[in-house]
């Protein structure tokens, strides 16, 4: 696993809370206004064609995977050469029905979003 510290504002604010010092809503607040990285196995043209993300399967469910930094990506730019960034809360309006997200797997510093937590939090941010 993982065990770099954290390398931006972002993962700062996630370690906060994963030590119980900082509210989760507090941090999901921010988060969604973060960049973060993606990977995807093509090029991505403007219009968006091409996308094609890094999805890991949890138990039978597809997690879309975002990364908070590039240090955070590690081995998987082989699964998946190219990067993209974006805002978080546009990944999460784009990521299909029945799908989560994992953030930063593999590592102590990440986590996973179910599909139904996903929809509660485009729901308790929009």
């Amino acid at each position: 696993m993982d065990e770099l510290p954290p390398q931006t504002p972002i993962e700062t604010l996630l370690h906060t809370a994963m030590e119980g010092k900082l509210p989760i809503n507090a941090f999901m607040q921010a988060f969604v206004a973060s960049e973060v990285v993606l990977l995807t196995g093509s090029l991505v043209t403007p219009d968006g064609s091409g996308f094609d993300p890094l999805l890991f399967d949890k138990q039978g469910v597809l997690h879309v995977a975002v990364f908070t930094d590039m240090a955070r990506v590690g081995f998987r730019t082989q699964q998946a050469p190219h990067d993209i960034r974006m805002l978080m809360f546009d990944v999460l309006k784009r990521v299909p029905g029945g799908y989560g997200v994992v953030v930063n797997p593999g590592t102590s510093l990440g986590f996973e979003m179910s599909p139904s937590g996903v929809l509660e939090i485009l729901r308790d941010f929009s």
